[in-house]
């Protein structure tokens, strides 16, 4: 449906709607003492995450497919520390060459630590043929941190609206937990994601269902290595959603490259690429 006009499969809607709503957020780590978005002056490109005595680290995450920042396919539970704002951007293969693109972008603001706001877009690019976009609001609510064996969780919606047949409603909750290996070593932490999401199109006459999980290992200069897998939705997937890549959460910059199945393409996965950036206020 995505690739022209006149293609209605539902494979194709599937292709539309999770490339379509692909977004980004401000990488950075909520409330940590580290982070320029609550530091005077920016981070260094040197600089590492806090250690657990240090500052909180949420596991916020980068750009996603699905909307809130988080992992690159599936949202996350951390939010934008009060006051933060981002402004980022992301383009997606999903057919491995430039034939068709999917473009997605993001402004959030944190009203609280605990609570986040924004707007998404997106525009499909199917070469040769007029492409569509949609946009639409977002929240966040985060409702615990993780301290000891409790676990950050988080709830969010977000939908868009535009096209008529691209507009979908969505929900989804998470949580997270982080696990200390050595702060001062190359491979200082592991965390792990877990979560669930509904999305609703078609005016709520179609819907599919995913539960999650992914993990995150924290490397030097705040990059992580991230995979995920999502469960398969026999009535839109073809193939199990799953993807593998490199988050760099700098701070006063933020990219994101991976190789994703979104569960509408054929085998193997396709390039995606974020970028983006954060400001305090």
């Amino acid at each position: 449906m995505w690739i022209m006009r006149a293609m209605k499969s539902r494979l194709s809607f599937l292709l539309l709607v999770s490339v379509g709503s692909c977004q980004v957020v401000f990488g950075g780590d909520s409330n940590s003492a580290t982070v320029s978005l609550t530091d005077p002056a920016p981070v260094a490109l040197t600089a590492e995450a806090p250690s657990a005595s240090a500052g909180y680290e949420s596991g916020r995450g980068l750009i996603t497919l699905e909307g809130p920042s988080g992992m690159f396919i599936n949202p996350t539970s951390a939010t934008l520390p009060r006051g933060a704002f981002t402004a980022q951007y992301c383009i997606f293969f999903p057919d491995r060459s430039d034939r068709v693109l999917g473009h997605g972008g993001l402004a959030a603001y944190g009203v609280t630590d605990y609570f986040e706001i924004g707007v998404v877009g997106n525009y499909i690019d199917p070469r040769g043929v007029d492409g569509d976009g949609n946009f639409g609001p977002f929240a966040r609510l985060r409702l615990t941190k993780n301290e000891g064996w409790i676990p950050q969780i988080g709830v969010g919606g977000y939908a868009k609206f535009g096209i008529e047949r691209m507009e979908n409603f969505n929900a989804f909750a998470s949580a997270y937990w982080r696990i200390p290996i050595n702060e001062d070593g190359f491979f200082k932490s592991l965390g792990i994601h877990v979560g669930v999401r509904e999305n609703w199109f078609d005016g709520g006459n179609l819907d599919s269902f995913h539960a999650y999980a992914g993990l995150e290992l924290q490397l030097p200069l705040r990059i992580y290595a991230v995979g995920e897998v999502s469960t398969k939705d026999s009535d839109f997937d073809s193939e199990t959603p799953y993807a593998f890549g490199l988050q760099w959460r700098a701070g006063g910059i933020n990219i994101s490259v991976a190789g994703i199945q979104n569960g509408g393409l054929p085998k193997g996965p396709a390039f995606y690429f974020g970028i983006g950036s954060g400001w305090q206020f």
